[in-house]
């Protein structure tokens, strides 16, 4: 399962660099359309806010397992190998635990705003829950992405090396 949840992730996050590129390219037709032809979009920035929440909390899932979230790896760094398995332990757990926490209490606003019919009140108008679900969605996923990688970190090889990158020049 966590190959094949892995691979979802991936692509997710693959479909959110793409969002990424599309919202430059609505921002620069926003640019383009209000300074040089005086016609400003009613859509454009608001499909561009909706993509960016979008692609960042569904990117995050895909970045955990590469470590390609921000991390301070000073203390870290100085611990041998049982240490850095067990602070990696307790990242994933806790990251787990805190995706729970927001999922759990992430999921009643969108629920709610299908139920009452709300909007954003903007000129676009969209459903308000096409935001607001994003936060339960994506955490959801970051929380068993993250479950995945405490599994694969506590039954993997006690000498694994780490996955993550190191960026530092020679």
């Amino acid at each position: 399962m966590g190959s094949i949840f892995d691979r979802l992730t991936a692509a997710v996050a693959r479909l959110s660099g793409w969002a990424l590129f599309a919202i430059g390219l609505m921002l620069g037709f926003e640019v383009v359309a209000r300074y040089f032809f005086n016609a400003p979009t009613i859509w454009a920035e608001e499909l561009s806010r909706i993509f960016m929440v979008w692609a960042v909390f569904l990117a995050a899932a895909g970045l955990l397992p590469k470590d390609g979230h921000i991390r301070v790896t000073a203390a870290v760094d100085l611990l041998g190998p049982c240490g850095r398995r067990a602070a990696r332990l307790f990242a994933m757990a806790s990251v787990a635990v805190v995706s729970a926490i927001v999922v759990w209490y992430g999921i009643d606003d969108p629920l709610k705003s299908i139920e009452r019919g709300r909007t954003t009140g903007t000129m676009l108008d969209p459903p308000a829950w096409l935001l607001q679900a994003a936060v339960p969605i994506g955490f959801a996923l970051l929380g068993v992405q993250a479950a995945l990688c405490f599994l694969r970190t506590a039954l993997g090889p006690e000498d694994e090396p780490e996955t993550r990158i190191d960026h530092r020049t020679n």
